[in-house]
């Protein structure tokens, strides 16, 4: 079978590596040239974390990419994942810590609930206010998203950089089946999912010079962390790996307000949050694996398990019910086309 996928990105990448692997003719479409700082996919961290907030139907697939993971750290030889473990803080009364503590205890994950005073005392490195609590997931880690999507791709017979797809209807007659995972760009492709692109600065910021800081925050005693607040939303941070700076906000202790170096990547949002894994309802010769939200990638692995198993096989041994492209589907009366944009 001949399969085309838009988008060299890590759902992309994921997705060719699966097909390939299961004796598929596969052919990569990127209008850069991936691994590439353009999109959604690059710097040098992502976190990735089990005691899921966002529902805990992800569970399970965060569960299976670990060892996807560590299967491509095993045919590259390069390092992937660190584990770190994760912190999920809020106040008393933040939903997402509720969701990552309920999480934990329907899967039975390796997590704590940390009160005031044992998340005071345990990371120093962390503003602790009067009310913050905290879920520590040991099951997590950071993802160096270069070098894995630079792995992923490795593995991916023909990839075509600097080739731009306009039209899905412009690879038809050429491929059997097509595989959208274009993440900002999906909009151009698939005009019927109503995204919103997002995006987003991260900053990097030097310890104080006066402050213990550096020991504070390497990985063995500083876990990735996603902090809840009302007054700024979510921030997340990350360990420092070089000894040096560390990706944070102004809830830390030990840190400068030097900012060091930043990096923007684009978010590509539906209006629920969650993903979309599923055969286009226009044509089901067309995957569509895009719009995560901005919490993706971690997942990259094992949906691009996922989407190679909905082109060879017709469908998927997992539950992706929660993925499915129908809550955002036109009716079936308003006329659609495949991505062709008059204007």
């Amino acid at each position: 079978m001949k399969v085309a996928v838009v988008g060299g990105g890590v759902m992309g990448a994921a997705t060719a590596w699966r097909l390939a692997k299961r004796g598929a003719d596969v052919v990569v479409y990127d209008r850069h040239s991936p691994p590439h700082a353009l999109g959604s996919s690059h710097g040098e961290s992502r976190i990735i974390r089990t005691a899921y907030f966002e529902g805990s139907w992800y569970v399970p697939l965060l569960q299976e990419v670990f060892g996807l993971w560590r299967e491509l750290e095993g045919i590259s030889g390069k390092r992937l994942l660190t584990m770190t473990g994760a912190l999920m803080i809020g106040g008393e009364s933040s939903e997402n810590v509720a969701g990552a503590l309920a999480a934990a205890k329907e899967h039975h994950l390796d997590a704590e609930f940390l009160d005031t005073e044992a998340l005071r005392r345990r990371y120093r490195g962390h503003v602790v206010r009067a009310g913050d609590v905290a879920v520590l997931d040991r099951q997590a880690g950071i993802l160096n998203p270069d070098a894995s999507v630079a792995a992923l791709l490795a593995h991916v017979p023909h990839v075509e950089s600097e080739t731009e797809v306009r039209s899905i209807s412009d690879l038809r007659g050429r491929f059997d089946r097509v595989v959208v995972a274009a993440g900002p760009w999906t909009p151009e492709l698939i005009d019927w999912l109503p995204l919103s692109v997002e995006r987003q600065v991260h900053g990097w910021f030097s310890f104080a010079r006066d402050a213990e800081a550096g020991s504070w925050f390497t990985p063995d005693r500083f876990p990735a962390f996603v902090r809840f607040s009302d007054e700024s939303g979510f921030m997340y941070g990350i360990p420092s790996l070089d000894g040096k700076t560390v990706l944070t906000s102004k809830y830390m202790r030990g840190v400068s307000g030097h900012v060091t170096r930043t990096l923007t990547c684009m978010y590509t949002n539906t209006p629920d949050g969650h993903f979309v894994i599923d055969f286009s309802p226009e044509d089901r010769s067309v995957v569509v694996i895009s719009a995560c939200s901005g919490h993706g990638f971690k997942f990259g692995p094992v949906i691009g398990d996922i989407a190679a198993d909905l082109v060879l096989d017709g469908g998927t041994r997992r539950d992706i019910s929660r993925f499915s492209a129908a809550r955002f589907a036109p009716s079936p009366h308003v006329p659609h086309h495949d991505g062709h944009r008059d204007q």
